[in-house]
């Protein structure tokens, strides 16, 4: 089956860091949700003129077993030569688990340089979005991926809500500067046309049904017409 690894970010996840364990110390221990349930993303294919497109990741879509079976690691800014912490198995530095409202992240930060640097940007409040990297399985549309055509946006343009219902591997986590436009480099643009790709299939089957319809429709008319002719 065919899968699509993606990224995305999310500006609600409210990344921040732990207060201290012992008085008198620093934290740093960082927390937050890479993924929210239920909560429809930014439009995933801002550059498209006639189509919007937005994902929700729905409650149940992740459970415990994908935790424990994924290697999964916190990077920065989707570099992973930037990782800081690391979830094998259910095991590790990196702390990952779910609640009601979606997949909380905590990790003690390394001291390293990149790790400082990260946490100085996230105790001043210039960072606070996450982003994950999954894959599902988009041939799938009832345990897997399915859209939804909800209406038109007051552009005109058609507004489709992508459901993901079932996660089937978790890659990372990552720290994100800009957590409200995912749709700013290359990778995550191309999973923006993959998504397209995969609206346009089922429409365009419906249209060559409706157009078989409407040809057979028609033969069956001139039929008609020729049995009328021939008959008078």
């Amino acid at each position: 089956m065919k899968k699509i690894e993606r990224n995305i970010d999310l500006g609600i996840c409210g990344l921040h860091v732990r207060e201290a364990d012992v008085e008198g110390g620093e934290s740093r221990t960082i927390e937050g949700h890479a993924c929210v349930f239920g909560q429809r993303s930014v439009n995933l294919v801002p550059w498209s003129s006639y189509r919007e497109v937005y994902e929700v990741m729905e409650p149940g879509c992740m459970d415990d077993q994908l935790l424990r079976s994924s290697d999964v690691v916190l990077t920065s800014f989707h570099n992973n030569e930037n990782i800081m912490g690391r979830s094998y198995m259910g095991k590790g530095t990196l702390q990952l688990s779910l609640d009601s409202r979606g997949l909380l992240v905590r990790c003690e930060l390394p001291r390293t340089s990149v790790a400082d640097d990260i946490l100085e940007l996230i105790r001043r409040g210039d960072i606070t979005g996450m982003s994950f990297a999954y894959t599902a399985d988009e041939e799938d549309s009832t345990n897997g991926v399915s859209y939804e055509r909800v209406g038109k946006s007051q552009e005109g343009k058609e507004v489709w809500i992508r459901h993901v219902k079932k996660v089937t591997g978790l890659y990372d986590v990552t720290i994100a500067g800009h957590p409200a436009y995912p749709q700013t480099d290359i990778a995550n643009r191309e999973v923006g046309e993959a998504i397209l790709e995969a609206i346009e299939k089922p429409l365009q089957k419906e249209e060559q049904r409706l157009r078989q319809i409407e040809n057979q429709q028609r033969a069956r008319r001139i039929n008609r017409m020729n049995l009328s002719t021939t008959n008078y």
